[in-house]
């Protein structure tokens, strides 16, 4: 596993809970402002890292925008610097966590690559055999798919149905 991997495993529980406590602050302290309480509904509806990054900065501008609830209830106003200052960190940190992942896939890449030239190389002796033994039906028939003659006859015998 790569560094940037273990460092998101490791750090995200935290923003995870970050998030958690600012919306059950912000439950409380905006609970008789329902335009504000809506707000927070807003920002907690969605799951997963990317969500929980948003929700992050979204809690810490909306909590600057309208500090007066959460100070009545004794909050501490720097978990808003906090949690704009952890979006951006883990935003950085996933970003580069998912291009490690991507990397990983070189081996994939170069599977369909090679699928991809070996089917192309078939194709053409396909293509050359039908047209070197195109009396010979016997071995013509090598030179053909089995599988295509029954999906294109398929296909064919649908669209005269639909013609019809």
């Amino acid at each position: 596993m790569d560094e940037a991997q273990r460092e998101w495993k490791l750090l995200s529980p935290e923003a995870y809970d970050l998030r958690d406590e600012l919306i059950h602050d912000y439950r409380f302290a905006y609970r008789k402002d329902p335009v504000l309480l809506g707000r927070v509904s807003a920002i907690t509806d969605g799951s997963g890292d990317d969500d929980m990054i948003q929700d992050l900065n979204d809690l810490s501008v909306l909590g600057k925008a309208n500090q007066e609830p959460l100070t009545a209830i004794g909050f501490d106003a720097s978990k808003l610097d906090t949690a704009g200052t952890k979006s951006d960190e883990m935003a950085e940190l996933l970003a580069t966590a998912n291009g490690d992942k991507a990397e990983q896939n070189e081996s994939k890449m170069i599977r369909d690559k090679a699928y991809t030239h070996l089917k192309e190389l078939v194709d053409e002796i396909r293509e050359a055999g039908k047209y070197i033994f195109w009396k010979d039906e016997i071995r013509y028939r090598g030179y053909t798919s089995e599988y295509w003659r029954k999906t294109h006859r398929k296909s064919k015998n649908d669209s005269e149905e639909s013609a019809e």
